[in-house]
């Protein structure tokens, strides 16, 4: 027999989280009903969908799902706020598009609402795709009749993620194709132009230049151990990939990206940005704040101030609140714990969480374009001053042996 994991409301008020065994969901809201409880969520385990969550895996690869995720998101706000239903509107999009992966989500989440499910629960048959946050959203949004309004801002949230990871990369391509192309150049110097201007130093017979012996034993290291440097190379990078894959070694790298100065302290600020908009728009959907704080918590991309952040929710558990919380983690900018307690004070805790979120991109983004302003001179310069020596050594080789000859 089935078994359904749900979550519903006590006579009381308190939320009650279970599993109940049932031969179809309508019995097991049933059953639920019956214990005196009211169901707010009640989904099948493994059994809804057989094997989904890996077939998803396999399926969907992390490049492309954020974009996708955008798109659906924008697409589903404008059907809605045009006045279509859930359904209708999902059967449209899945008329417009021509993505595979796009349409297969579709087509679950059709699923699921016709076979009696909301459309949060639907998405829970993508959750590559729609992540805990998001659906947490949606259901306060179904919950309190505002979906449209939910889902244009969670189409507006991914949109402006999109755009300061468009940012980003933005600011490395140009650098990353010099560093590329710098160091192609350096293989064919080192491989090909040196070794033939090798012999003419040697004709001179007379000690030649440090800097033109340098580029020499470098030369002559590459010929002898170049194949060799390469195949370790390709060996430490693949390596590298694998551990950074590791849970331990993303906790290191993101708990030294938000200790760092030499970021601006960007990768903090940006996620205390997430955080806040995260949290201030589960508040205002009608969730309560320790149910928010875990969504919200879940939602934070850096793995150092998501741990930091369960330790804030544990805090309000215990009865502190949202400001003292924040100040004990230690990870959340300044400004961020004035307006958590400028919104306790006055009431508006979700409002004053958005203005925060707001301030914090803003900040983010003038970083990013100091930081990519700073970056390609630096790049020029390193590469500038490679080719220099590169070029001192060549020169002072040749003109010694020229010295030499008359």
């Amino acid at each position: 027999m089935p078994n359904f994991a749900y979550e519903a409301a006590s006579p009381g008020g308190a939320i009650v989280r279970g599993v109940i065994d049932a031969p179809t969901r309508s019995a097991a809201v049933e059953r639920i009903l019956a214990q005196g409880r009211t169901p707010t969520r009640v989904v099948e385990q493994a059994g809804a969908v057989p094997g989904a969550a890996n077939e998803r895996r396999s399926l969907l690869p992390a490049w492309g799902i954020a974009n996708d995720r955008l798109t659906m998101l924008r697409e589903l706000s404008l059907l809605l706020r045009a006045g279509l239903s859930v359904e209708r509107a999902l059967v449209a999009m899945q008329g417009m598009t021509k993505r595979p992966r796009v349409k297969h989500v579709l087509q679950a989440l059709l699923d699921g609402l016709r076979g009696g499910d909301a459309l949060s629960s639907a998405m829970r048959r993508a959750e590559d795709m729609f992540p805990e946050t998001t659906r947490k959203l949606v259901a306060a949004g179904e919950a309190s009749g505002k979906l449209p309004d939910v889902m244009t801002r969670l189409a507006q949230t991914a949109e402006r993620t999109a755009q300061l990871r468009e940012r980003v990369v933005s600011a490395l391509i140009y650098p990353a194709l010099l560093v590329v192309v710098m160091f192609a150049v350096l293989v064919v110097i080192f491989t090909v132009v040196l070794p033939r201007l090798e012999p003419l130093f040697a004709q001179s017979g007379a000690a030649l230049p440090w800097p033109t012996a340098v580029l020499l034993a470098v030369a002559g290291f590459f010929n002898a151990y170049g194949t060799a440097m390469a195949v370790l190379l390709i060996a430490l990078l693949i390596v590298g990939l694998y551990a950074t894959r590791q849970p331990e070694t993303q906790m290191r790298i993101d708990r030294f990206a938000t200790r760092t100065r030499l970021l601006l302290e960007i990768p903090q600020n940006y996620a205390a940005a997430q955080f806040c908009r995260n949290l201030g728009m589960l508040l205002d959907g009608g969730l309560p704040l320790n149910r928010a704080l875990e969504s919200a918590e879940a939602a934070i991309a850096n793995r150092h101030v998501r741990r930091e952040a369960a330790k804030v929710s544990d805090a309000v558990r215990q009865g502190r609140s949202l400001r003292v919380a924040l100040e004990s983690a230690a990870v959340f900018p300044r400004l961020t714990v004035v307006f958590a307690a400028v919104g306790e004070e006055t009431g508006r805790l979700g409002a004053m969480l958005n203005e925060a979120a707001e301030i914090l991109d803003n900040d983010v983004r003038t970083k990013l374009d100091r930081l990519s302003a700073l970056l390609l001179p630096v790049v020029t310069i390193v590469l500038g001053a490679i080719v220099a020596a590169i070029m001192t050594g060549v020169v002072s080789g040749i003109l010694s042996a020229n010295d030499l000859a008359l």
